[in-house]
């Protein structure tokens, strides 16, 4: 038989750098014309960038065996989403961060699995990316990938593209962050929601 995850809604293509003092004023001072810049080919690059569909009110998804819909609760996809680890950031030398890319790009992701004998959806795994914090935004979560029967997909087909437009960069401080996580440590530690936005952002 054959398993397809079709879903139908908005990708992302998103970077999170760290980036000197003077590309972050660079960026801050020329806003989305730094897209355009040659000191910015690298935005792309790098460990710390995620790309796939974002999973919100306007994703539409589909399980099917056969082609034929089969019952699933979507909710599971995000029950245990990736999160970015802070201290990656915060015990580096890191100044600041650039935030660039792009999250509102119209098009059709499926991912499908041969020879599947029999249907059982705790067999699922999902590769999803929680970026609330760095987003500014409530439950910003990004479908990467998916297993089924620990095994990833036979195909994988991203079509029907309709173009998309970049988000504004944004820069994160952060000495501002690290400032802010010393005088609130405790807090920290207890999972106390915090005030500060400049915490919240990663």
């Amino acid at each position: 038989m054959k398993l397809k995850i079709s879903a139908h809604g908005r990708s992302c293509d998103l970077a999170l750098h760290p980036v000197s003092e003077k590309t972050a004023r660079t960026i801050e001072e020329n806003g989305p014309k730094v897209y355009s810049m040659k000191i910015m080919n690298w935005w792309r690059k790098g460990k710390t960038t995620t790309w796939g569909m974002k999973i919100d009110s306007d994703c539409s998804l589909r399980v099917t065996l056969d082609d034929k819909p089969v019952d699933f609760d979507y909710n599971t996809i995000t029950k245990a989403p990736v999160k970015i680890r802070r201290r990656i950031f915060l015990d580096s030398k890191a100044k600041y961060l650039a935030v660039l890319g792009f999250d509102n790009e119209v098009c059709k992701f499926s991912w499908e699995w041969d020879d599947v004998t029999d249907f059982n959806p705790e067999k699922f795994d999902f590769m999803v990316h929680q970026w609330d914090r760095v987003m500014g935004e409530e439950d910003y979560f990004i479908l990467d990938d998916a297993r089924y029967d620990g095994k990833f997909a036979d195909r994988n087909d991203w079509c029907e593209a309709q173009g998309f437009t970049l988000v504004n960069p944004k820069i994160i401080d952060l000495g501002q962050v690290r400032h802010e996580f010393a005088e609130h440590g405790e807090l920290i530690h207890q999972g106390t929601p915090f005030p500060s936005p400049s915490i919240n952002a990663l």
